[in-house]
């Protein structure tokens, strides 16, 4: 799943109407692309936060290593996201990344963001608006694992997947690539493999999924949103309220 013009433009531009100069301040982020491999890593916990990825293809995970030595998934970044914007006010970064397939990657620093903003009323609106998702994704997540059964978390996750990777590509289908293997999936859901492969597979039996690979086919939707419990609010972003400029107000920054 690549993005047919820059990953980062095509993320925001589902946000707000972007002017061409805000697409080329964009643009800029994305000018030193470059290949990476399964399992490559992108950086490492508490090294020196100098900068930021923007995600072009593949899919990529964060994680801790707890004190027993397991790894535990904390964040799932999928084409078009920015890896380490939650890092931003920090001085080392708060877990690894590494990547979970071949993909495409774009460097840049952290003062990008910073001019970006100063130019762009938009822009300083767009990245307070993905950082505020990032952390409500978080917050949904911590929330289910306390509260959910094995069988709704999983649910919950394939219909938060799909509605991620539809924002930046809205014309896909109900079969999308879907590369998490069930130790990754056990990982970040709180769950063994094994429970995972059970709860997997009773949804397959029942008719509302079809997991083959690198792919999964999501059959009846309706029924696995209503499994899920899924609530959109978390999810749909709205900067609307954010750009509104008071008439009254003479010191309002431009756009």
């Amino acid at each position: 799943m690549t993005m047919s013009h820059g990953c980062i433009v095509e993320n925001f531009s589902n946000l707000i109407s972007l002017s061409e100069h805000e697409k080329a301040l964009l643009a800029h982020f994305e000018k030193d692309a470059r290949a990476v491999r399964r399992h490559e890593s992108l950086w490492h916990f508490r090294e020196p936060t100098q900068t930021l990825y923007t995600l072009q293809e593949g899919w990529a995970y964060a994680y801790k290593i707890s004190l027993m030595g397991e790894m535990k998934v904390v964040e799932i970044f999928t084409p078009g996201d920015i890896i380490g914007l939650r890092d931003f006010t920090f001085g080392r970064h708060l877990t690894d990344v590494r990547m979970m397939t071949d993909g495409t990657v774009c460097a840049f620093p952290y003062r990008y963001i910073l001019e970006a903003c100063q130019q762009s009323r938009a822009l300083s609106a767009a990245f307070f608006a993905t950082a505020s998702r990032d952390q409500a994704l978080m917050t949904e997540r911590v929330t289910n694992l306390m509260h959910c059964s094995a069988r709704m978390k999983i649910a919950h996750f394939i219909i938060e997947m799909y509605l991620r990777l539809k924002h930046t590509h809205p014309e896909m289908g109900l079969r999308f690539e879907f590369p998490m293997n069930q130790k990754l999936m056990a990982s970040l859901l709180g769950l063994t493999s094994v429970h995972v492969s059970r709860m997997l597979g009773e949804l397959t039996r029942e008719g509302m999924v079809k997991k083959q690979r690198r792919t999964l086919e999501i059959l009846d939707y309706e029924r696995l949103y209503r499994e899920a419990q899924f609530d959109e609010t978390y999810i749909q972003l709205d900067l609307t309220h954010m750009l509104e400029v008071d008439p009254n107000d003479s010191e309002a920054p431009m756009g």
